[in-house]
């Protein structure tokens, strides 16, 4: 984020959750790790949804590091004001957040407020990126990271945080974009659930990812789309070095 006065590094570190395999340690440690090495966390959570024992592990991971706390409360517009004191006490009483900033992603609702919160927090420093750049990450892991949201924005009940995306191959020219993408599973009924009857899921989720990517490249995006089953995966260093992750 830049503005006039300030640049703001958002750090997104995978979420804090009860791991049950390598990759889930392996995303607990990235978020933990980095947790000690921002000026300001930011708590997001989802007021449309209770509270839940993830909530609760989440502070537990978090409230003893050194740095202010804010407890940012999402989706606003879904409860009314009578709804919203009664949580916001809850969280207040933990004695945990420094901030607590309810707001409203959809309606831009008190967007401004946290961001010139953060900016009083941050201590003086130069420009780090240029200000036409808005992610360090590789133009391949953005059109991997795109895929994977498009199949969980259309298949979140039916497929968990189970799948691994990236981007196998790219050839890129003046005006046109094509890349290979292998979605892993682990299992073949997962596999026909992202395909769908007769490719028709797999395809939309095709047609959605071309149209965020073109906008983001400015040119014609091809997309090759291979779901590929690798049993135990997440578990598998090599795999999780292919996606990105850093292992020991």
């Amino acid at each position: 984020y830049n503005d006039e006065d300030s640049q703001i590094i958002f750090v997104d570190t995978p979420g804090i959750h009860k791991s049950e395999d390598e990759l889930g340690n392996i995303m607990n440690a990235n978020a933990t790790n980095v947790s000690h090495d921002v000026d300001v966390i930011l708590m997001l959570v989802d007021i449309s949804k209770d509270s839940n024992a993830s909530d609760k592990y989440v502070i537990e991971r978090i409230k003893h590091i050194n740095a202010p706390k804010f407890l940012v409360i999402n989706k606003i517009d879904t409860k009314s004001k009578v709804e919203l004191i009664p949580i916001i006490q809850h969280y207040a009483e933990l004695g945990v957040f420094t901030e607590i900033i309810p707001i409203s992603a959809l309606k831009e609702t008190n967007i401004e407020s946290l961001i010139n919160l953060i900016k009083s927090y941050l201590p003086e420093g130069p420009r780090y990126y240029p200000v036409t750049m808005v992610s360090d990450h590789p133009q391949t892991f953005s059109i991997a990271e795109t895929v994977r949201e498009k199949i969980f924005l259309n298949l979140q009940e039916e497929i968990p945080y189970s799948i691994g995306v990236y981007t196998e191959e790219i050839q890129e020219s003046e005006d046109r974009l094509k890349a290979r993408i292998v979605v892993l599973v682990s299992r073949e009924s997962q596999k026909g659930i992202i395909i769908g009857d007769k490719g028709l899921t797999l395809r939309k989720i095709s047609k959605l990812a071309k149209e965020d990517l073109a906008k983001q490249v400015k040119k014609q995006v091809v997309l090759d789309i291979f779901v590929r089953v690798q049993k135990n995966w997440r578990n598998s260093p090599s795999m999780l070095k292919m996606l990105g992750y850093e292992v020991e």
